[in-house]
C-alpha cells in the first residue's frame, strides 16, 4: 500500500473521529464515552501505523480480538462482518472528505477495499477461534451418543457407499436430510448460482452434516464428494424426527452445532467471494494436509489424495486459470511442490500457516 494512504489517513483522522461519534450517537441515542472513543481512535491508529510500515502483524491480532470479543458479546458471525464493514465505510468516506488530490479517488477505495478485507478476515478468524474453542470444550457424548443410537438402529435406515469422486447431489425430493458418516472423509461443498462450488468442511468418521431442499431463489444448496471411498447413513426428515425424540440432548447438540457452520459459511460466501481467494486456497491446503497428510521430507508434508488444478478450483469456488497462478506463486516461494499422481506436497507447513494467519 501507498505512502500517500498513510498520509492521508493521518491527515482523515479528525473527520472519522466526528463521523464515528456522530453514528454511535445516531445508534444509541447517548453520547460516548471517552474511553470508547479513544479505543477506537486507537484502532484507526493501527491502521495507519500497519499501512505506514507494511507491518499488519499487530493490526490483525487487534482485529482477530475484536472477532472474540463480538463472539463474547453474542453477536453472530453476520453482525461481527457487517460491524466490520461499515467500520471501514466511514473510514472511507473520511479518506474521500480529507482527499485534496494527494491520492485520485479510485486509489483511496481500492487501497482502502485491500484494508478492509483483510480487518474482515481477522475478525472473522477471530470470532470463529472463539467458537471453537467453546465447541472444543464441550463433551464428546454427545456425538458417541448419536453415533451409538444410529448404530443400534442401521438396519432401519439406508446405507450410501461412495467411491472416490462420487457426489450426493442437491437435495430436490424432500425439505431436509441427516447424514451421518460412519467410514471414509466426505468434502461438503456449496454449490452456487454461478456453477461454482466452495468448501465448507471436509469430514470424517463420527461427523454429520445436513441437506436442506435445493430452491430455485436459493443462494446455494449443499452437497457432498467423497474424497476416499466412504459409507454413510441416510436419515430422511420423518425418521430425523423420531431420533431427535429418542437422543434430544445428543442429536439437537450435533445438528445445530453443524447447522451454525453452515450459516457462518454462507455469510462468508456472500461477503467475501470476491476478496478471499488466497485466503481459501490456503486453508483448503491446510486442511486436506491435516485429513490426508502424510509424512514426507524434511518439513514436508505430503497431500495423499489426487488435487487437480481445476479440482482445486472446485473446491475454493475459483476457477482452474486463477488457481494455477496462486499454486505457482507458492511454488516460488518454496512453501509447495508437485508431484506425482496430481498430489501437493507442502514443504514448509509452519510458513503456509503464517500466510494464512497474515491473508
Amino acid at each position: 500500500m501507498s505512502q500517500a494512504l498513510a498520509v492521508l489517513l493521518r491527515k482523515s483522522r479528525p473527520i472519522y473521529k466526528d463521523l464515528w461519534i456522530a453514528q454511535s450517537r445516531e445508534n444509541f441515542a447517548t453520547e460516548p464515552k471517552d474511553e470508547v472513543i479513544a479505543q477506537h481512535l486507537g484502532y484507526w491508529d493501527a491502521i495507519v501505523q500497519a499501512v505506514d510500515t507494511g507491518e499488519f502483524d499487530d493490526l490483525m491480532m487487534m482485529a482477530r480480538q475484536a472477532g472474540e470479543y463480538q463472539y463474547s458479546a453474542g453477536f453472530d458471525v453476520a453482525s461481527a462482518v457487517r460491524r466490520t464493514v461499515e467500520a471501514t465505510n466511514l473510514i472511507e468516506i473520511a479518506l474521500l472528505e480529507a482527499n485534496e488530490g494527494e491520492m485520485s479517488q479510485i486509489e483511496v477505495i481500492s487501497e482502502i477495499a485491500d484494508v478492509r478485507s483483510m480487518l474482515v478476515m481477522a475478525v472473522v478468524s477471530g470470532y470463529n477461534g472463539a467458537l471453537a474453542k467453546i465447541e472444543r470444550a464441550k463433551p464428546a457424548v454427545s456425538s458417541a451418543q448419536l453415533r451409538a443410537a444410529l448404530l443400534k438402529n442401521a438396519d432401519k435406515y439406508p446405507k450410501i457407499d461412495l467411491k472416490q469422486r462420487e457426489e450426493i447431489g442437491p437435495l430436490y425430493d424432500e425439505d431436509m436430510r441427516f447424514f451421518a458418516i460412519v467410514s471414509g472423509k466426505v468434502r461438503v461443498y456449496n454449490l452456487l448460482p454461478t456453477g461454482r462450488t466452495i468448501t465448507v468442511s471436509i469430514l470424517g468418521e463420527d461427523d454429520v452434516f445436513l441437506q436442506w431442499r435445493a430452491r430455485a431463489s436459493s443462494l446455494a444448496c449443499v452437497c457432498a464428494e467423497a474424497m476416499q471411498a466412504s459409507r454413510l447413513i441416510s436419515v430422511s426428515q420423518h425418521d430425523l424426527v423420531e431420533l431427535l425424540a429418542a437422543q434430544p440432548a445428543a442429536a439437537l447438540d450435533v445438528i445445530s452445532s453443524f447447522a451454525q457452520r453452515l450459516t457462518e459459511s454462507s455469510v462468508l460466501i456472500k461477503d467475501l467471494m470476491d476478496n478471499s481467494i488466497n485466503l481459501r486456497l490456503y486453508r483448503t491446503l491446510l486442511e486436506l494436509a491435516e485429513q490426508f497428510g502424510q509424512k514426507a521430507s524434511g518439513r514436508g508434508v505430503l497431500i495423499d489424495v489426487p488435487l487437480t488444478h481445476q479440482r482445486l478450483a472446485d473446491m475454493v469456488g475459483s476457477n482452474r486459470v486463477t488457481v494455477t497462478r496462486k499454486l505457482l506463486e507458492l511454488q516460488k516461494r518454496g512453501l509447495i511442490a508437485g508431484r506425482g499422481s496430481g498430489s501437493i506436497e507442502i514443504l514448509d507447513l509452519e510458513a503456509l500457516q503464517k500466510l494464512t494467519a497474515n491473508a
